[in-house]
């Protein structure tokens, strides 16, 4: 992710050279817009697999869900994603998961968020 900011960056600074003389290049900026669209592309179409897939296990698409999750995710947040999954299946993988040290916890209670280490 870090390297998706300073490539932004760079993007921004190539872009913004000689623009007070209205001499200035788009295309370092539109060539890191269209890669920031293409890695949201891979990464919905990574979760649709996910939440269409009936071939794979409650437990896989739990996995999946909360490992492919770019930011700290909820037990609700992923009831939400994944709604044919009961809440004590989404707990019971969660447990498992921060005991075997694959996720860790964020927060208390209702608070609680998950995220890969």
């Amino acid at each position: 992710m870090k390297s998706h900011k300073n490539w932004y960056y760079k993007s921004l600074k190539d872009s913004s050279k000689n623009w007070h003389e209205n001499q200035n290049d788009y295309v370092p900026f539109i060539k890191n817009f269209l890669m920031t669209l293409y890695i949201c592309y891979q990464e919905l179409d990574k979760r649709f697999a996910v939440i269409n897939s009936k071939k794979i296990t409650k437990s896989a698409r739990i996995e999946a869900t909360i490992l492919n999750s770019l930011l700290p995710i909820s037990k609700a947040e992923i009831l939400k994603i994944l709604p044919d999954v009961s809440a004590t299946t989404v707990e019971s993988i969660l447990g498992k998961m921060v005991k075997s040290g694959v996720i860790t916890t964020i927060g208390k209670g209702r608070n609680t968020k998950y995220i890969k280490r």
